[in-house]
């Protein structure tokens, strides 16, 4: 997250990445129900009805912040992924891993909101494995939401671990063996994978 400049005159659009970047970082730190329009106002030293000029609500950053995330997602993950052959969840565990700021907020509250908001990030995924040829997926369709929602939820508690430890975190996600044991795991799974009709 960029560092926070405090100012009293700023122009539009930076005063509203500032109020964001403030948000995002309270919201992953003490979780979005624990955090208050008064304690964005106070960590950025303004009133509350200048983040209320903003924002109507925390409900309304948090939108916002989960729009601005997802949206440039599937841009991120599709140049790593090839067009066909097998997948690479090892891969897709990676770049997972990368998602810090994505994962810790589609973690940080239980609402309907963010139900839906991981719902959406499983789908984008999904659609873009959908390219791959997974017969066994094909013949049980809810095997894929299943293990891409395994996926999130190994990677979201890695990066949870890693950030406790103090120390290079970028070194550690990255040195493990864990994402082509979860490769390995996954792809023999599915081969595995019998119709039961």
């Amino acid at each position: 997250m960029t560092e926070v400049v405090l100012a009293r005159r700023l122009n539009a659009q930076t005063r509203r990445e500032q109020i964001l970047d403030i948000a995002a970082r309270l919201f992953i730190e003490r979780g979005f129900e624990a955090v208050g329009m008064a304690d964005i106002a106070a960590g950025l030293q303004v009133s509350r009805p200048t983040i209320y000029s903003y924002f109507a609500s925390t409900e309304a950053m948090l939108e916002s912040l989960f729009e601005a995330r997802l949206e440039r997602f599937p841009e991120r993950l599709s140049p790593l992924l090839p067009d066909s052959g097998v997948v690479p969840f090892a891969t897709l565990f990676r770049l997972l891993l990368r998602e810090r700021e994505l994962l810790s907020l589609l973690n940080s509250g239980g609402g309907p909101l963010f139900r839906r908001r991981r719902r959406a990030f499983v789908q984008a995924i999904e659609t873009r494995l959908n390219l791959y040829d997974l017969p066994a997926v094909r013949r049980q369709p809810h095997l894929l939401p299943i293990i891409l929602n395994l996926l999130i939820s190994l990677a979201y508690e890695r990066i949870s671990l890693t950030l406790e430890d103090v120390g290079n975190t970028e070194t550690r996600l990255e040195d493990s063996d864990l994402p082509q044991v979860l490769n390995s795991f996954i792809v023999a799974g599915i081969a595995g994978t019998k119709d039961v009709s």
